[in-house]
C-alpha cells in the first residue's frame, strides 16, 4: 500500500539510485519534513529502502534486486512514485477500476511473483492496497512479451522509464529488438531508438545510446573531478534528451559559474526553475547572482521564491532577511528573521538574527516617531520646481 505523509514518519530511509528532479540536498530536506530521515550509507539503522527508477541495473533475470550491501534484508522495499507520494510530490493514483489481485495478474500475464514484484517496485505497475487495475494487466503483458523473447529484465524496466518520462507507458507502447539487440519503439511502421530517447531511427550495427542516467552520473564524476568542459558536454546533452528535468540545468548552471560565466550560468538556472517552479536551489543561485548585481528587488523576489519552495531552508531565510535590513524594508525584514529563528532557534547565525530583530526594532520605532512629530519639526523635502 502506498505510503502517506505521516507513514514516513520515525522512518531512516535509504534510496537506491536517484529520484529524477530532486537534488540530494532537497530530498534530505523533505524527509525531515516528514520527521523522518535520509540515511547517507547502508546500515542496520535503515528502516525502508526506496529504490529510483534509475536503479533498474540493480534487477536479476528472476525479478528479485541486488541490494548495496550493509542494507537489512528484512527493510521493507518501496518504490520511486511510492517515495513521492509519501513526500507529496506527486498526486495520488488516478482513481480507476482495480478489481484483479496478484494472483490473477501472475496467472494472466505469466510472470513469476518475483517478476510482478519487480515491475512494482519500478512503477511499471501500480497496484493500490495489492490492487490491479486493466492497464495493469496490459503493461504485465507487454512485459512478459519481451521477456519471453529474451530481453533482459533491466532493459524492459530501462524502457518503462523513459517511456514515463515522456508521457506514455508500456501499456501503451508497442516495442521490439533491433538488430543488435537494442529495444526499440514501433513508430509509423519505423523503428525508433530507445535507450533514454527516442529521437533516432536504429541501423545495423549500431551500439547502445547511453541513458540519460548514464550521461548524468558522466557529468556529476567530471564535475567533481573538475573537467568541466566535460561536464559542460555531457549536461548538454542530457538536457536535448530530458526536456523536464531541472536538475540537468541546474547542474549546468554550476559548471558555468565555476568557470566564471555568470550570464550563462543565470540562463541555466532560468531554464531549470522553468521546468520545476518549485525547485529552491536555482532560485537561491539566482537570488545570490542578482544580489551580486546589485538587483536588491529581483533578489528579494528570488529568495522569497525560495523559501516558499522549501520553508524551512535555513540560509534561504536568513539571506532573505539579511537583504531586507541591508535595504532599510525593516517591517519584512522582522518578520523574515523571526522566521528565520522559526527554523533555526539555536544555529550559528541565531545570535546575529536576535540583534537584527533589535536594530529593526529600533528603526521601525524611530520611523514612527518621525511621522507622528509635527510638520513644522520634520526635515524639509527637496524645493519644488
Amino acid at each position: 500500500m502506498p505510503l502517506g505523509h505521516h507513514q514516513l514518519r520515525g522512518e531512516t530511509v535509504f534510496l537506491v539510485g536517484r529520484i529524477q528532479g530532486l537534488t540530494r540536498r532537497r530530498l534530505d530536506m523533505l524527509v525531515k519534513l516528514r520527521e523522518a530521515k535520509l540515511a547517507t550509507r547502508p546500515g542496520r539503522s535503515v528502516s525502508l529502502i526506496a529504490f529510483g527508477h534509475s536503479a533498474s541495473a540493480r534487477a536479476l533475470d528472476d525479478g528479485r534486486v541486488a541490494l548495496p550491501p550493509g542494507l537489512p534484508a528484512t527493510a521493507p522495499l518501496i518504490s520511486e512514485n511510492v517515495l513521492r507520494r509519501a513526500l507529496g510530490l506527486l498526486p495520488p493514483p488516478d482513481d480507476v477500476d482495480r478489481s484483479m489481485g496478484r494472483d490473477e495478474i501472475e496467472r494472466l500475464a505469466g510472470l513469476s511473483p518475483n517478476l510482478l514484484s519487480c515491475l512494482v517496485l519500478f512503477d511499471v505497475l501500480e497496484p493500490v492496497d495489492d490492487q490491479f487495475a486493466w492497464r495493469d494487466l496490459v503493461a504485465a503483458r507487454e512485459a512478459a512479451r519481451l521477456l519471453k523473447r529474451g530481453v533482459a529484465i533491466g532493459d524492459v524496466l530501462e524502457a518503462a522509464v523513459a517511456l514515463r518520462r515522456r508521457g506514455t507507458n508500456l501499456a501503451e507502447a508497442r516495442l521490439t529488438e533491433g538488430p543488435t539487440g537494442e529495444l526499440l519503439r514501433q513508430v509509423g511502421g519505423q523503428l525508433a531508438e530507445f535507450s533514454g530517447q527516442l529521437t533516432m531511427f536504429g541501423k545495423e550495427g549500431q551500439q547502445k545510446p547511453r541513458s540519460i542516467d548514464d550521461l548524468l552520473g558522466e557529468a556529476e564524476d567530471a564535475e567533481l573531478a573538475g573537467d568541466h568542459a566535460a561536464a559542460e558536454s555531457l549536461y548538454t546533452t542530457a538536457m536535448r534528451a530530458d526536456t523536464a528535468d531541472p536538475v540537468l540545468p541546474f547542474n549546468l548552471g554550476n559548471v558555468f559559474q565555476a568557470q566564471g560565466r555568470g550570464p550563462e550560468a543565470k540562463v541555466a538556472w532560468q531554464i531549470a526553475v522553468a521546468r520545476d517552479p518549485a525547485f529552491a536551489e536555482a532560485w537561491y543561485n539566482l537570488a545570490l547572482a542578482a544580489e551580486d548585481e546589485e538587483q536588491s528587488d529581483l533578489a528579494i523576489a528570488e529568495y522569497r521564491r525560495a523559501v516558499k519552495a522549501q520553508p524551512d531552508w535555513g540560509d534561504a531565510h536568513f539571506n532573505l532577511a539579511l537583504l531586507l535590513t541591508k535595504v532599510e524594508r525593516c517591517d519584512e525584514a522582522l518578520a523574515a528573521w523571526q522566521r528565520f529563528l522559526e527554523v533555526e532557534p539555536s544555529g550559528q547565525h541565531a545570535a546575529t538574527a536576535q540583534k537584527a530583530i533589535a536594530l529593526c526594532r529600533m528603526k521601525i520605532q524611530q520611523d514612527k516617531a518621525a511621522s507622528s512629530a509635527p510638520a513644522e519639526l520634520r526635515r524639509p523635502g527637496p524645493p519644488g520646481a
